[in-house]
């Protein structure tokens, strides 16, 4: 691969894009630079990775603009302990306030780069409030930099205000407005001075710092303000004194952090890298191909990127398997060439780790070389014609050719005698398969099409045109050739026909019957698109008519259960109302038992509404277990679904689906239950939470009591520690994952407190700081063991 070949694949085009679409310095000269690479697994995880931040962009938005400059050189110079300027101490800055912004962004990265990279990423916010402090603009350095800075700069203020308020009193005194060209002040330079009249320089005692342009005006700082001048120059100095202590300073800090500064410079130049390429794979509707080192492509409805998407018509193209070497033909500007571009370029860019545009599924190999000989290349200078300019190319493609190369020859042959052309792009066509390459080929030669159905691995294909609108439609066919269509389209315009039936004398019978052949496989391709077509549509309709008959089935269950409901509902407002008549009916009885003191029946009577009693209770007790055992079995079941356990007649959450055997995990309380899926049944998720109960197991856990965060700010080292143990052993019988410790930044020893408990605490398996939004170093996230 070489210049020569990116040019003639427009690669170069595609990367001016990639550039555009990448924010950082770093980001901008990797796609100056890139240059495919043939390592197949390096290719694979470059792929992977730009897959990870694809996902990461549909679902959360796109990353902060990563807008910043190569600070590699600033690295070194801080390293090496020299003192860095305003520009480079906040191009630093800016790599650290991005990194902020980055971890925030990946705050839900779970896939192996975003989360890793977010780890990479320090949050050194000590040194970016530093300087913050200490800049507003790379000139200007605020007076919060350093107190002494301040007290110089107000020092400063009043010795000018001084000398403003000596020259006011001056200009608005009448003895001396008469000296001057007008009553104000001037500044010339860091200078306040006065405009005096050049006849009256000796009338105003002073130096002279400056003139007008006629002579007549002269600027001069009257002696009465030479001392304060003074006094602010020592002042100037040392405010450039202390302003380079702090620049030292800073580069000092920057130094000690060079690490992990470095670090996360490296890091936010990858991502941006990799948010460009998934960028770009988003406005293109690009899909990660599919690699192979077999020399097989399979492109699924390819569109060139620098055709315009109203315009750009999709291709399906393949080779590799059936055949090595296709041969292309058809009219002029029927798509030949860009199919050829289409092919290598996407091979390029998936050797460069960018999604290629096509359909999910697409394949491409890792070809250790590509080379393409397209377009006119005919140089006036080196005086070389176009067929010797070609053959110049096709000298160098023969000479390096292997089994590992992608050939890709337009209108081959072509430039000299058509006899002697055909032949020769015969014989390299052969001696390129012969070494093992895989070769794409464009020709007009009718000769080349009778070579490639009767070669083996050789394989026809053309551009489909369109005979009734006299245009290309664009389309590759393979396994068809392609006609020139020069006759029929001449005789459509209105050419003679006289002239037309001499033509076709003077073309060979063989040729003649060629283009019947072509002309009758059009024809069939036709019909069975037509018929695939049909197919399509039956098949359309098929699916839409059992759509409508799942939701008639759908509607159907529904209305069946809300007459099982109010079916239900009635059943129970009749039950209640036996219920009731019973009960006053008890009531009665034992009322007359009581009036004849007939001690006997009154026991009678409270041993049979104890019957009663249980009766209902076991009724009711029956037709809830009737209703759970009539919830239908899941069909999807999902992680963390709620369910119904049968054998121990309890509700769960799902923690694991079903393997082969239809076994899976169910949690209960804190309970992890191996069950078969045939023994639970899908129930109504509620909407508040709920205490999961075992009977069996008489166990009781309240999770809607126990809070994902506990506030101990102000308490002392020990109670908050009594707090704390006592809260991570209720959240963990409650089966909490995380938990979060409100302790506060403060002097950060309630956090060091806290931190030394959490070590050693054995429900905790992991802590760390809060993220930005979470409290950052004021809380600590702490994960819980299972």
């Amino acid at each position: 691969m070489n210049q020569k070949t990116f040019k003639a694949l427009e690669y170069d085009r595609v990367l001016e894009m990639l550039i555009n679409f990448a924010h950082s310095e770093p980001a901008k000269k990797y796609f100056q630079n890139l240059i495919p690479s043939t390592d197949k697994d390096f290719i694979q995880k470059e792929l992977d990775k730009v897959e990870e931040c694809y996902i990461y962009i549909l679902k959360y938005g796109t990353p902060p603009a990563l807008e910043f400059s190569d600070i590699s050189l600033v690295l070194k110079k801080a390293k090496a302990q020299a003192i860095l300027t305003p520009h480079e101490i906040l191009a630093v800055n800016r790599i650290l306030k991005l990194s902020q912004e980055v971890r925030s962004y990946l705050a839900n990265a779970d896939g192996n780069y975003l989360k890793s990279s977010r780890e990479r990423l320090f949050n050194l916010k000590e040194l970016t409030a530093r300087i913050d402090q200490t800049f507003l603009t790379p000139e200007e350095i605020l007076d919060t930099a350093s107190p002494r800075l301040k007290d110089i700069r107000d020092r400063i203020r009043r010795l000018e205000a001084k000398i403003r308020d000596e020259l006011n009193r001056m200009i608005r005194d009448p003895k001396i407005q008469r000296f001057l060209q007008e009553p104000i002040i001037t500044v010339r330079g860091d200078k306040l001075l006065l405009p005096v009249k050049a006849e009256h320089k000796d009338s105003i005692k002073g130096i002279i710092h400056d003139q007008s342009a006629t002579g007549a005006t002269l600027f001069v700082e009257p002696f009465v303000c030479v001392e304060i001048s003074n006094q602010i120059r020592v002042a100037r100095s040392e405010e450039k004194e202390e302003i380079e202590k702090l620049l030292q300073e800073l580069s000092q800090l920057i130094s000690d952090s060079y690490n992990e500064i470095k670090q996360n410079f490296e890091s936010l130049s990858e991502l941006d890298i990799l948010f460009t390429k998934a960028q770009w794979a988003h406005q293109f509707r690009a899909s990660k191909p599919i690699l192979n080192t077999a020399g097989y492509i399979n492109l699924k409805k390819a569109r060139h990127p620098l055709i315009k998407k109203e315009k750009v018509v999709p291709i399906d193209v393949h080779l590799g398997k059936e055949f090595d070497v296709l041969v292309i033909t058809g009219p002029n500007t029927g798509g030949k060439t860009v199919t050829l571009k289409t092919i290598g370029l996407f091979c390029l860019l998936a050797q460069s780790g960018v999604f290629i545009p096509a359909d999910d599924r697409s394949e491409v190999c890792v070809f250790s070389k590509i080379f393409a000989d397209i377009g006119d290349e005919q140089s006036i200078i080196q005086s070389l014609s176009t067929f010797s300019a070609h053959m110049k190319n096709i000298i160098e493609i023969t000479q390096n050719a292997d089994s590992s190369t992608l050939v890709l020859l337009d209108e081959i042959g072509s430039g000299t005698d058509p006899e002697e052309g055909a032949a020769l792009a015969k014989a390299i066509l052969k001696f390129l398969h012969n070494k093992g390459a895989k070769v794409v080929a464009t020709t007009h030669y009718g000769e080349l099409k009778t070579f490639a159905q009767q070669e083996e691995r050789f394989e026809n294909a053309s551009c489909e045109f369109d005979i009734n609108t006299l245009k290309p439609t664009y389309r590759l066919l393979i396994g068809i050739p392609g006609m020139s269509n020069a006759l029929y389209i001449s005789s459509n315009l209105g050419l003679n026909k006289e002239i037309i039936e001499l033509a076709k004398g003077y073309m060979s019978k063989k040729t003649l019957e060629l283009t019947d052949i072509i002309n009758e496989m059009e024809r069939k391709r036709r019909e069975l698109e037509e018929a695939l077509e049909s197919a399509n549509k039956l098949k359309s309709e098929a699916e839409e008519l059992k759509k409508t008959l799942e939701e008639e089935r759908r509607r159907f269950e529904a209305e069946k259960q809300k007459i099982k409901e109010r079916a239900s509902k009635e059943a129970r407002e009749f039950v209640q109302k036996v219920e009731d008549e019973v009960e006053k009916l008890f009531k009665e009885l034992k009322k007359i038992a009581e009036s004849l003191k007939e001690k006997e029946m009154l026991k009678q009577l409270e041993e049979k509404k104890r019957e009663y009693e249980n009766l209902v209770k076991s009724i009711e007790q029956a037709s809830r277990k009737e209703e759970k055992l009539q919830s239908k079995l899941p069909e999807n079941l999902r992680l963390g679904q709620k369910v119904y356990v049968k054998s121990f007649d309890a509700e769960g959450f799902v923690e694991s689906l079903p393997d082969s055997k239809g076994n899976l995990t169910v949690r209960i309380g804190i309970m992890k239950l191996s069950v078969n899926i045939s023994d639970i049944f899908e129930i109504e998720e509620e909407t508040a939470t709920k205490n999961l109960v075992s009977s069996k197991k008489g166990v009781e856990i309240n999770q809607k009591s126990i809070d994902m965060s506990i506030d101990v700010r102000g308490k002392t080292s020990n109670d908050a520690i009594l707090e704390v143990d006592k809260y991570l052993d209720d959240a963990y019988t409650a089966g909490l994952k995380q938990v979060t410790i409100i302790h506060g930044k403060g002097t950060g020893v309630l956090r060091q407190t806290i931190r030394s408990f959490l070590r050693r605490h054995p429900h905790v398996k992991s802590f760390r700081d809060g993220t930005y939004g979470e409290g950052e170093q004021g809380v600590t996230v702490v994960e819980l063991k299972d």
